[in-house]
C-alpha cells in the first residue's frame, strides 16, 4: 500500500501494544518489532487481544502477530542479552501458522549458546584441526570395487565433543560462514591426495560438496583451480558436487561458475537428487555428469512397493539424458542387488563403509 500507509500501520500497531502495556517500559525495537519490559501476569491474554486488534486493522491481509517471551532468572542480566533471548524465542515460531507465542526455555538456551559457539568458533576450529575430513567410499555397482569417495566434515570440539554436520552446517549457512568450512574441506582433500601420491598409495577421485552460498561469498572455481595447482594434482582427482536445493533458474552467478568448472574439465555432480521440489526442472535447466540419488528413496526400501518403480524410472531417465547415476544410502544387500539390476552404476552407503 505504499511507504506512507506502512508507516501509518506501524504507528497504529504501536498504539495498540502500548495501550495494552500501560505503565510498562515499551519501545519499537526495529522494523515491525516491538519490545516491552512488563510483568508476566495476564501476559498471554494481553498478547491474544493485541493480535486480534492488529489483524483487524487490515482484514483483507493474512497478518500475523508473533511474540517471544524471556523471563530473567537474575536481576543483573544485560538488557541486550534479555532482548536477544526474547527475539530468539519469537523467531522459533515465526514460520508456524498455529503458534503465536514462545517462551525462552532451557532447550532454546542450549541451542542459542551452541549457535553462538559455532559461529564464534569456526575460525578457531579450522585453525586447530578440530574439523576433520572423513571419506565415505563409493563403489562400482557391477563389481563392488572402490571407485571414489565423498569428503565429509566432522567437528570434534573440545567443549561440545562431536558436533553433527546436521547441526553446524545449517548454522554456518544461515550466518554466511559456510564458505570457510567448504574451502577448508577442499584444501584438505587436495592435500590428502598429494600425500597419497607421494606415499605411492592408490588414488581414487574425491567428490567435494559446495553450497550455493559458496558462489556468493567466495570464488570456488578459482579456489579449486589454485589448490589443484598448489598440490600438483589433476582435475580428474576432484568431482564437484552441487546440491539440488542450491539451484535456481535465476542464479546467473552459479550458472556461470558451473560453466567455468565444465570448461576447465571438472566433472559436475548433482547431489541429493529428489530431496527437494525442483526435481526434473533441474535436469532441464542444468547440465551434470552424475546424478546422486538421495538416500531418502531407500528409506524403508523393503516395505514401500513404490520405491522400486520410481528408482527404475529415475535411472532410466538419467541414462536417456546422458547422465551417470549413483545412489546414496545403500545399507542392505537387497537394495544393492536391485540397484545393480536396474543399471545404477555407482553406490554409496553404510553397506560399503561409514
Amino acid at each position: 500500500f505504499g511507504f506512507s500507509r506502512g508507516n501509518d500501520f506501524i504507528c497504529k500497531v504501536s498504539s495498540i501494544i502500548s495501550s495494552a502495556f500501560k505503565g510498562a517500559v515499551f519501545a519499537r525495537f526495529s522494523d515491525d518489532h516491538f519490545i516491552a519490559f512488563t510483568k508476566a501476569l495476564g501476559l498471554e491474554e494481553k498478547l491474544s487481544d493485541i493480535k486480534n486488534q492488529v489483524v483487524s486493522l487490515e482484514p483483507s491481509l493474512q497478518l500475523g502477530f508473533k511474540s517471544g517471551i524471556y523471563m530473567p532468572l537474575k536481576r543483573d542480566i544485560a538488557p541486550s542479552l534479555a532482548l536477544d533471548r526474547a527475539r530468539y524465542a519469537c523467531f522459533s515460531v515465526k514460520k508456524y501458522f498455529s503458534h503465536d507465542i514462545a517462551f525462552y526455555n532451557g532447550d532454546m538456551d542450549d541451542d542459542f549458546r551452541k549457535r553462538k559457539y559455532i559461529i564464534n568458533s569456526i575460525d578457531n576450529a579450522i585453525k586447530n584441526d578440530h574439523i576433520k575430513v572423513y571419506y565415505q567410499p563409493v563403489v562400482w555397482a557391477e563389481t563392488g570395487k572402490l571407485c571414489g569417495a565423498e569428503a565429509l566434515a566432522r567437528w570434534n570440539d573440545p567443549t561440545y565433543g562431536l558436533i553433527s554436520p546436521a547441526v553446524f552446517v545449517p548454522i554456518l549457512e544461515e550466518y554466511h560462514q559456510i564458505h570457510k568450512l567448504d574451502m577448508y574441506v577442499m584444501e584438505s582433500v587436495c592435500k590428502h591426495i598429494r600425500e597419497a601420491y607421494d606415499n605411492k598409495y592408490p588414488v581414487v577421485p574425491i567428490s567435494i560438496n559446495f553450497s550455493r552460498l559458496d558462489f556468493e561469498l567466495s570464488d570456488p572455481v578459482k579456489e579449486v583451480s589454485t589448490c589443484i595447482d598448489k598440490y600438483k594434482i589433476s582435475k580428474d582427482d576432484i568431482h564437484v558436487e552441487i546440491t539440488e536445493s542450491a539451484l535456481t533458474e535465476t542464479d546467473n552467478k552459479l550458472q556461470t561458475a558451473m560453466n567455468s568448472f565444465r570448461e576447465k574439465g571438472f566433472s559436475l555432480w548433482l547431489d541429493d537428487f529428489g530431496s527437494g521440489y525442483s526435481g526434473v526442472n533441474v535436469l532441464k535447466d542444468f547440465t551434470f555428469d552424475m546424478m546422486k540419488i538421495d538416500m531418502k528413496f531407500l528409506s524403508k526400501f523393503s516395505e514401500n512397493e513404490k520405491t522400486r518403480p520410481i528408482l527404475s524410472s529415475i535411472i532410466a531417465l538419467a541414462k536417456n539424458i546422458g547422465m551417470q547415476t549413483l545412489t546414496e544410502g545403500v545399507e542392505t544387500k537387497d537394495a544393492y542387488s536391485f540397484l545393480k539390476s536396474i543399471g545404477c552404476e555407482r553406490l554409496q552407503g553404510y553397506l560399503f563403509g561409514k
